[in-house]
């Protein structure tokens, strides 16, 4: 492994030229919307009578991670910048994230005070209606690059992560994140996707909105933390296939009109193997395989509206199953410790609500609230119960409209069973707050400010305090 300033200076070094391109004029070209790829949720909101702003595609808020939230990433310029028309049913688009971290206080004080991330998401849309008049069928295909130093999450000790990027090892890594058909049938009531995806953006996910029509309510994203536990749930992190370890597998969602399409279920069955505790192998970047364990979850969730301007809120309530043997061991040879178990299981619930709007019917400026929860009586499980809730403000400033602000907190109990209790303290505590500011065209820059009054590694030192930097550009 190279030591950290030349792993830093090489990760850098090469994507430069990237960010540079994507931060230049053409950058500022607007991007069409690409509604038939907005995920289920709760009900359509109707537009204010005086008319909310078009705020069009250009638009985009995005999460702090959008690899781990976005079924579709970016706007489709990359197309556009290659020669594709705007009507090809072909859409080539992705996502750039980078950040820089510095650990000011407390954590772990033998891990580098600073560090880097950065990931690349490239994706591949064919609209197969469209191509080749397969009804209702979407097939795309995405290669995600991620690179962190060690000095990018490491020294805060969090177990549930304070940089969202920081992918377990291998910390570089190059893969087909995703490849996928998506077929909708019976009115887009039923979507079927197949292939190799991210379990996260379907299940267990708070960050993503309520599908609605009226364009006051349409951000892509709930909130633009920057910290694991958003896109992660802490009970289900290492046992979900998600950012970066997708896994092969299928899934079904019904939304049906009987209900007006405020009620749906979700279920779905993934490739387990990255899931066993000590004897995972990561999925991300090895050959696909449904041969071992497998994970299953479904998920039930509604929606709702609120008030004369029909506030949308949702919520969730799902389970899950990791089959086969997982195991945390401690030593090795004679003097291994092991807790084992025959199979794990879960529950799980978010709850999302926009509690205010400052200026309804021009634009999409308000406050949103979110939660989820999580629980476990797994033996193996990292962390065994999780509450994380999260506020943003969209757009205070009238004058700055893809603007946000927002603040989270995620406490976990931690797993201190037997020798765990020699490596992890029994709960951890995190908060953050970050401003997302718009530099123009689709680039965003974000501060983050993360504290840690008891991280979760028994090593590391109280009041934990770092800061980030991180810069998203969408193409």
């Amino acid at each position: 492994m190279f030591p950290e300033a030349v792993r830093s200076a090489r990760l850098w070094s090469c994507l430069l030229p990237v960010c540079l391109l994507l931060l230049g004029p053409d950058a500022a070209v607007a991007a069409e919307a690409d509604e038939a790829v907005a995920e289920e949720a709760a009900p359509a909101a109707p537009a204010p009578a005086g008319g909310a702003a078009k705020l069009g595609p250009e638009l985009r808020l995005p999460s702090g991670n959008p690899a781990a939230t976005d079924a579709i990433p970016g706007t489709g310029q990359l197309g556009r910048w290659l020669g594709l028309p705007a009507d090809s049913p072909l859409r080539l688009g992705g996502v750039w994230v980078g950040n820089g971290t510095s650990q000011i206080v407390g954590g772990i004080q033998a891990a580098p005070a600073n560090g880097l991330a950065q990931q690349l998401l490239l994706d591949a849309t064919l609209d197969l209606e469209w191509a080749v008049g397969w009804r209702g069928g979407r097939l795309w295909v995405q290669g995600l690059q991620v690179n962190a130093g060690a000095g990018a999450a490491l020294p805060s000790g969090s177990v549930q992560g304070s940089n969202s990027l920081v992918a377990p090892p291998p910390l570089d890594r190059t893969e087909l994140y995703s490849y996928v058909l998506r077929q909708d049938l019976w009115d887009r009531q039923l979507k079927i996707l197949v292939g190799k995806q991210a379990a996260s953006i379907e299940f267990a996910n708070v960050t993503r909105p309520d599908l609605t029509q009226n364009p006051t309510y349409a951000v892509p994203a709930l909130s633009a933390l920057a910290f694991t536990p958003l896109y992660a749930m802490p009970t289900l992190l290492g046992r979900m296939p998600g950012y970066p370890d997708s896994a092969l597998g299928a899934s079904l969602s019904w939304q049906p009109k009987a209900l007006d399409r405020k009620v749906y279920l979700n279920a779905g069955v993934y490739d387990g193997r990255g899931g066993v505790g000590d004897g995972s192998i990561r999925t991300g970047p090895s050959a696909p395989s449904l041969s071992g364990p497998l994970f299953s979850v479904a998920e039930l969730g509604g929606g709702w509206s609120l008030g004369s301007s029909n506030r949308p809120g949702s919520a969730s309530f799902g389970a899950w199953f990791q089959g086969g043997e997982s195991r945390r061991c401690n030593g090795s040879g004679s003097n291994q410790a092991c807790l084992r178990e025959s199979g794990a299981h879960g529950f799980y619930g978010t709850v999302a609500q926009r509690l205010v709007n400052f200026r309804y019917g021009r634009d999409h400026s308000g406050l949103v609230g979110l939660v989820s929860a999580g629980w476990t009586p797994s033996i193996t499980n990292l962390m065994t119960r999780s509450v994380t809730a999260g506020l943003t403000v969209f757009a205070p400033m009238e004058s700055r409209p893809q603007d946000s602000f927002g603040v989270g907190l995620s406490w976990a109990r931690v797993n201190d069973r037997s020798f765990l209790g020699e490596v992890f303290r029994p709960a951890e505590l995190m908060l953050q707050a970050y401003g997302q500011f718009h530099l123009g065209g689709t680039t965003y820059v974000q501060p983050a400010l993360t504290y840690l009054p008891q991280p979760g590694l028994a090593s590391a030192a109280y009041s934990s305090t770092n800061v980030m930097l991180q810069l998203i550009t969408l193409f």
